[in-house]
C-alpha cells in the first residue's frame, strides 16, 4: 500500500518548520489518518508544554505522546508517521534511530533545510521500521483530500 499525504497538510507543516528553522530549531509533528487507507489526512503539530526543540533537538514528552495517541484512538485514527526537520540534510540521526517509534511499518520523515524547507515530501528523506530496523522508504504520494490540522502537548489536542 502506497502512503499518501493530503496536499492541504503541506503548507501548514512547511510554515511550522520554517518558523522554528528561522530560530535555528527543529520542529515537526505526526501524520494521522484512517487505519485502512494508508493516507495522512490529519497533521498534529507538536506545540506547547512538554515539547523541547533546538538545533539538533526535537523531543516530545511521553505525556504529550499519550495525549496524542488517546485522541487518535477516540477519533479512530492511526498515527502513520512522524515528521521533523533538520538544519541541512535528510538523514536519521542516532537519536532518531534509537528513540523514534520502533513499530513495524511506522514511517519517519525528515525535512531538510529547516530555514527554507522544501514543500514537496518527495524532497524529504523517508524511512520505514521493518524487521527490527529503519530502512529507506518510497516517497509518499500527494493527493487532494480534506484534512485537519491540530496541535498537541501535555495538556491535550486542540
Amino acid at each position: 500500500m502506497m502512503f499518501t499525504i493530503s496536499d492541504s497538510i503541506l503548507e501548514p507543516l512547511n510554515l511550522h518548520v520554517r518558523g522554528y528553522g528561522a530560530h535555528n530549531a527543529e520542529a515537526g509533528g505526526f501524520l494521522l489518518g484512517p487505519y485502512d487507507a494508508g493516507a495522512a489526512t490529519v497533521l498534529a503539530l507538536a506545540e506547547g508544554v512538554g515539547i523541547e526543540r533546538g538545533r539538533g533537538l526535537f523531543r516530545v514528552s511521553g505525556k504529550a505522546m499519550d495525549q496524542l495517541f488517546a485522541w487518535a484512538d477516540e477519533e479512530r485514527l492511526r498515527v502513520w508517521a512522524q515528521v521533523h526537520s533538520h538544519p541541512r540534510r535528510s538523514f536519521l540521526s542516532l537519536t532518531d534511530e534509537m528513540y523514534g517509534f520502533r513499530v513495524a511499518r511506522f514511517l519517519s520523515g525528515v525535512i531538510p533545510q529547516y530555514a527554507k524547507p522544501p514543500l514537496d515530501p518527495a524532497a524529504w528523506g523517508w524511512w520505514v521500521f521493518t524487521d527490527g530496523e529503519w530502512r529507506s522508504s518510497e516517497r509518499p504520494g500527494v493527493v487532494e483530500v480534506a484534512s485537519r490540522i491540530v496541535t498537541f502537548d501535555q495538556a491535550g489536542v486542540r
